[in-house]
């Protein structure tokens, strides 16, 4: 629904002294709607979403799908990816320079905004789901079956880190070069204090599969999961605390744009905001009933979510 000004179309008559002109005031600009849908040009799902800048993001999803905007989400473009794989997530470390992962070890690299994508070589044939980079050197890969992919030299070279986990990693991040985090399936939660180079089981108290992971920053952490599982830490992930939603939506994509402001948003066209760190979860705006796997915020106002048959909607802030 549009959010319009409820007088409408605003005629102002104001009569100066003296002159016999009358002037019409300029009607006011309608609100943005919450939730906008975009056209995305495919009908295949779409998994992973970034941006790089206010203006310059990428879409991945199945198929080998990626999208390119460079008008802020107003509009996308595809881009060849030079295969068929599924892609499950993007990132760019810079507007240039960067990877998409995907099913069978897929990792695609591109060095000049996605105009042409390279494979590099995993050295696995597990589905890999999340990727994040802290520069264009330094990255991660979560995926299948406990495996952690790390680089340090762009992907010209990953490493396969060992897990002690047969889990399926559906995500990973870092919030330095040393401190990471990974998730996934049956409550699996892992921690790196060596930039990746060993992990070790870190207790959620969780039964559920947790799909994303997010630090807005080095103390205040959250997960979410299956069933409306949502977890959160104030101590750096020393205890977690339980605060899942009531409803039993599976929640699949995190972004904070703050440590009080975040958004997660799931099936059944789940998007949910707080604004006060996570005490309560309201619903936002009205959008298509289907299931949203990927969310970014380009910035405070602005944010982008992704899902299936190729939907993109465009969340805005008043």
């Amino acid at each position: 629904m549009r959010r319009t000004d409820p007088v409408g179309l605003l005629t102002v008559l104001a009569v100066l002294a003296g002159l016999s002109s009358v002037t019409l005031a300029r009607a006011a600009a309608p609100a943005r709607e919450p939730v906008r849908v975009v056209k995305s040009g495919t009908t295949f799902t779409l998994y992973g979403v970034t941006f790089a800048s206010p203006t310059a993001g990428w879409v991945v999803g199945s198929g080998g799908t990626i999208l390119a905007t460079t008008n802020g989400g107003a509009s996308w473009k595809p881009q060849k990816s030079g295969g068929q794989e599924n892609l499950y997530d993007v990132a760019f470390p810079s507007p240039k320079v960067g990877w998409a992962v995907g099913a069978n070890g897929t990792i695609l690299k591109t060095t000049d905004g996605g105009g042409k994508w390279t494979a590099q070589k995993s050295g696995t044939i597990a589905n890999l789901y999340d990727v994040t980079f802290l520069d264009e050197k330094r990255g991660w890969i979560a995926g299948a079956d406990g495996t952690i992919l790390s680089t340090d030299d762009g992907g010209a070279s990953w490493q396969d880190r060992p897990t002690g986990s047969k889990a399926h990693l559906y995500a990973v991040v870092f919030l330095n070069e040393k401190d990471g985090w990974a998730a996934g399936a049956l409550g699996t939660l892992l921690v790196t204090k060596d930039g990746g180079r060993t992990w070790t089981v870190r207790e959620s108290g969780s039964p559920s599969t947790f799909f994303d992971i997010a630090f807005p920053d080095s103390t205040v952490g959250w997960i979410a999961g299956n069933s409306g599982a949502l977890l959160q830490t104030l101590d750096g992930g020393q205890k977690w605390e339980d605060r899942s939603l009531s409803q039993p939506i599976d929640l699949t994509s995190l972004a904070f744009t703050d440590i009080k402001t975040g958004w997660v948003v799931g099936d059944r066209g789940a998007i949910f905001r707080t604004t006060d760190g996570g005490f309560t979860w309201s619903p936002y705006g009205r959008s298509p009933q289907t299931t949203f796997y990927g969310t970014v915020f380009r910035d405070g106002k602005t944010g982008v979510a992704v899902g299936d048959k190729g939907i993109i909607v465009q969340i805005a802030v008043p």
